[in-house]
């Protein structure tokens, strides 16, 4: 079939699809396309089963990044409280052996290396890629000191591997892990996953480490919020119990005594001082607003502890 596109005389190669006729132009100087290799031109153009599976996987949300730099910087502050060691950096290397490679991350691994950051890693580039579900960075200093600060908030931690496979040019590796973060909640940070390590052909260093877990980003971070304990007892862990299972009353009736504490009456004192010594409340808008969630959110707090003394002695 020929027709026209723009003053210039085209082909059209036709297949029947099972949505309809499916179309593919045919230039001038082209030899026609036969039935049989339009199908297959066709075929070429679809995507494989591996590029469907990367296109459809999600790609975790701005608020999922937001809490992963937020971890990086919380990490940092806990950092700025330990004691100044020694730097036990990786001693730089031009090349490294397969066999040695293998042997020093196996030995990371004995060290939980990615949990504690306690790993020497002398088989990684200085600028390897390190990168996981959450997020991306390079630098095997950065890798080290994340995982430090974060590792610092861990106990009782538990790291199995369940498969080692080394390939031509990397290894990869299937764990799982579990352990305790010293927060006042408490909460059990648990997951699976594989990490491939991807070898430089000429170095023999690893210059990226890809971390894939068995569970939704979304899943871990809500995870965060349940205390590990069955029956909450403190505020905190009544604070946080709430929030993971989306119970906004149990969440403010735990919350409202320390935000009466901590919060409320500080700030209305402060407040009535001012305005014994001024004439007014506290200046300024930002000030301003900050007293007045104080009254408003005191008032909702002061009558939500007087319901809770009528429940019990009820």
């Amino acid at each position: 079939m020929r027709t026209k596109l723009a003053g210039t005389d085209v082909g059209l190669c036709s297949t029947q699809t099972l949505r309809g006729r499916t179309s593919l132009l045919v230039l001038p100087g082209q030899r026609p396309v036969r039935r049989g290799r339009c199908r297959q031109a066709l075929a070429s153009a679809k995507p494989s089963a591996e590029e469907q599976s990367s296109q459809d996987k999600p790609e975790p949300g701005a608020g999922l990044k937001a809490v992963w730099y937020g971890a990086e910087q919380f990490g940092n502050l806990i950092g700025l409280a330990k004691p100044r060691a020694g730097k036990a950096k990786n001693q730089p290397q031009a090349g490294i052996s397969r066999q040695d490679a293998i042997a020093a991350i196996r030995k990371d691994y004995d060290s939980n290396y990615f949990v504690s950051g306690q790993g020497d890693m002398v088989a990684y580039a200085d600028d390897c890629l390190f990168a996981d579900p959450f997020a991306g960075f390079n630098g095997v200093e950065r890798f080290k000191k994340n995982v430090s600060n974060l590792g610092g908030l861990m106990e009782d931690i538990k790291l199995d591997i369940t498969g080692w496979e080394e390939k031509e040019t990397e290894l990869e590796t299937k764990w799982r892990f579990n352990a305790l973060l010293s927060l006042p909640w408490r909460p059990r940070l648990a997951a699976s996953g594989g990490t491939t390590h991807v070898f430089d052909q000429e170095t023999g260093l690893v210059v990226k480490h890809i971390e894939s877990w068995n569970v939704e980003p979304g899943a871990v971070v809500k995870s965060l919020l349940n205390p590990s304990t069955k029956k909450p007892t403190t505020n905190w862990e009544k604070v946080f119990k709430g929030l993971h299972d989306g119970d906004p009353a149990g969440t403010w009736l735990a919350a409202s005594g320390p935000i009466l504490r901590w919060y409320a009456f500080p700030v209305v004192a402060v407040s009535s001082v001012t305005k014994r010594l001024t004439g007014h409340g506290l200046p300024g808008t930002f000030l301003g607003t900050i007293e007045g969630f104080a009254y408003l959110l005191g008032l909702v707090a002061v009558v939500t502890q007087a319901y809770q003394l009528t429940q019990r002695k009820e």
